[in-house]
């Protein structure tokens, strides 16, 4: 396995997405966002994606020139995002959430038509670094089918993630943030074994006749789908988060749900929301409580070696190991930015362990 720098690993997706039609800002956007996933252990959300987006954009999905749009103002805010790429909508999202939250206690953005919004932890980090609460709802408005209800292989809804982030006001070294599918696992844990021998885990899919689906090339063609968070035990729980984001999505972003089989796939919804904490008590007393909780949680005493981890701890702790020590490619992915590179002439802006 390779090991690239965040830095020459940043410059190529630069290059590669504005290879793609994009100007530097938007590159820059966008590659900073893929490789900060890669940094924090979320490779399924980083460069992994760029041949994915170069599909888009060639297929029409996505505009690497357009710009999300504003349709509303003040606390509560609609974002279209006009077919661009979604890292550009999460990012303006942001800013609307946090002016939102300093004015008016509250900021609330409805995401609809948005392209890949990306690690959606991402937007909570941005949004807790200024002292607020985040909390968020995201589908794939009908298309990208990959849940199967509880009982069934039919794909019926995306992987539909829910997301929240609590400011710990200097009582943590890292934000307090939790992102997850409502699937076993992300879509883009099996985009990462696609092309390998890899067996995928049993416990990700299930097919008709009951049994997983083996490997990552024929889940892609089609095969099985995604068990709902909870597996087959209690994999109701997921299906139910899964339903209620598909919802909260559409309602807040007035984009569409899931109704049909085969409805195809017009992009991320999304209902984001920043609420300042101290319309309610003082940072303070977040700490205290923030410091209090991690202590009696840490105080559990472990079955194993691995310590008890909150919420962001990982990420955090990957973060600095591959600052340090680099970001590890798969050789799978390794040949497809490879295959990318040379597509676009770019051959030249890989991260030598990848040239």
């Amino acid at each position: 396995m390779d090991r690239v720098s965040a830095t020459s690993l940043e410059s190529f997706a630069k290059h590669a997405i504005e290879a793609f039609g994009a100007d530097a800002e938007t590159a820059e956007i966008v590659a900073s966002s893929l490789v900060t996933a890669d940094l924090v252990g979320h490779t399924s959300h980083g460069c992994v994606r760029l041949p994915y987006y170069a599909e888009q954009v060639e297929g029409g999905a996505v505009d690497p020139t357009a710009a999300p749009v504003v349709e509303s103002a003040g606390e509560f805010d609609q974002l279209a995002g006009n077919s661009a790429f979604g890292q550009l909508t999460g990012h303006r999202a942001v800013e609307l959430l946090v002016d939102g939250a300093r004015e008016h206690g509250i900021g609330v953005a409805g995401i609809r038509d948005s392209g890949h919004l990306g690690r959606i932890g991402e937007w909570a980090e941005r949004v807790v670094e200024e002292g607020f609460l985040f909390v968020s709802w995201v589908n794939l408005q009908g298309g990208s089918h990959r849940i199967a209800p509880p009982g069934t292989a039919a794909r019926r809804l995306g992987t539909n993630p829910v997301t929240f982030g609590v400011p710990t006001f200097g009582a943590l070294p890292f934000p307090l943030v939790f992102d997850a599918a409502t699937s076993q696992v992300a879509h883009g844990k099996i985009i990462e074994r696609d092309g390998s021998d890899e067996r995928l885990p049993d416990a990700w899919t299930i097919t008709e006749s009951g049994d997983p689906v083996e490997r990552a090339a024929d889940f892609e063609d089609g095969a099985g789908a995604l068990l709902p968070l909870g597996g087959r035990e209690s994999g109701y729980k997921g299906f139910g988060l899964a339903v209620v984001a598909e919802l909260f999505a559409a309602i807040v972003g007035d984009g569409p749900v899931a109704t049909q089989e085969r409805q195809g796939w017009a992009g991320n919804g999304g209902a984001f929301i920043a609420l300042d904490p101290s319309s309610f008590t003082s940072p303070e007393d977040i700490r205290t409580r923030v410091e209090s909780l991690a202590a009696h949680l840490r105080s559990a005493e472990p079955i194993g070696d691995e310590p008890v981890l909150l919420p962001g701890e990982p990420e955090h702790r990957t973060a600095v190991e591959r600052r340090a020590d680099g970001i590890p490619v798969e050789a799978n992915v390794g040949a497809e930015l490879r295959a990318l590179a040379t597509h676009y002439d770019l051959v030249s802006e890989l991260p030598p362990s990848l040239g």
